[in-house]
């Protein structure tokens, strides 16, 4: 005989199991998430930071916040770091002047990279030519824009005459130097938004860099620029350069020299100046009536240079591209 309590445990049993495998909510539900498709980039600059950026700084400082907040300070920051070089088997120092607000702006800065004198070190545009105090007064004024000034230790390297791929100051600046400040800082990754120049030693360099790799650059200054005809080759010699370079329309950047009455690089580097000139080419050239080859003349002229390198970019932060783009 069957028995009916029986039939219906079995069929509320049946029911239980049934509700439990179909429940959309279980704890042992795992969600299927869509795998994101990447979006195509612009191979000719690096791809702009994300979150998940890891900054270079070893003290973790992180890229400004994605939410913009409110700033007053009228001072920039100072920021002294080095990094690890396959060019020269040692660690190379470097400061950055960051712009007032730099950390609640939330916007890519434009750049310029400053070389030292070959007596020198990465402390000579901050603590001789007071770089970093003539912009904080411009930058107030709205005489000078915000930007990011890079300033590395040349050493040796800077020093020696080797042009070799892998082993030259071209090669550490271009290979090394640029890919890591422009994944650490919120910079302005393009042609227009980057500046190179340099003083004596350092404007052999900024032109030499500036004349081989005119993609990179939008203006190249020389400060009492030292050229010299016999030291390197054609190829890597301005001098050179000057009577041969051509550039493709629309680069061919603005230029910049000086030299004060009295100072001992003056004939050749004149003679770069002429030479681009009778091409066509202006080389912005201005000569002081006072001056040597000494930190007190080319602090006299700081503003001159940075008004130089600055004169197409953006006198407000808030009209530059956002970090995030």
């Amino acid at each position: 005989m069957t028995r009916p309590y029986l039939t219906i445990f079995s069929l509320l049993i049946f029911f239980a199991l049934l509700s439990t495998a179909c429940d959309p909510l279980g704890s042992e539900a795992v969600a299927a998430v869509p795998t994101p498709i990447a979006s195509a980039t612009n191979t000719a600059s690096p791809a702009p930071p994300t979150a998940t950026d890891a900054p270079l700084l070893p003290t973790g400082t992180p890229f400004p916040s994605s939410t913009p907040g409110e700033c007053s300070d009228p001072h920039g920051q100072i920021v002294s770091d080095a990094f690890s070089s396959k060019v020269t088997h040692a660690s190379v120092a470097y400061r950055i002047y960051l712009p007032p607000c730099y950390w609640q702006s939330n916007r890519r800065y434009p750049y310029v990279m400053l070389f030292h004198g070959s007596d020198s070190d990465q402390t000579q545009w901050t603590d001789a030519l007071k770089v970093d105090k003539v912009l904080d007064q411009g930058i107030a004024a709205g005489t000078l824009p915000p930007m990011i000034v890079v300033m590395p230790t040349g050493g040796d390297l800077a020093n020696t005459n080797i042009f070799r791929d892998g082993m030259s100051f071209e090669w550490l600046v271009i290979n090394e130097l640029m890919p890591l400040v422009e994944k650490t800082f919120c910079t302005w990754n393009t042609r227009e938004g980057r500046a190179i120049g340099g003083i004596s030693r350092g404007g052999f360099w900024a032109y030499e860099i500036a004349l081989r790799h005119p993609e990179l650059f939008g203006a190249v200054g020389g400060h009492s620029a030292f050229f010299d005809k016999d030291a390197m080759p054609p190829l890597y010699n301005p001098l050179n350069l000057a009577t041969t370079i051509k550039f493709a329309p629309g680069l061919q950047p603005r230029f910049w020299l000086d030299a004060g009455q009295d100072d001992y690089a003056r004939p050749a580097l004149e003679a770069f100046a002429k030479e681009l000139s009778d091409r066509g080419i202006n080389p912005g050239y201005t000569l002081y009536p006072i001056g040597q080859h000494e930190s007190a003349y080319w602090a006299q002229h700081v503003t001159e240079y940075m008004a130089f390198y600055g004169q197409t970019w953006p006198r407000s932060s808030s009209e530059l591209p956002s970090c995030l783009q």
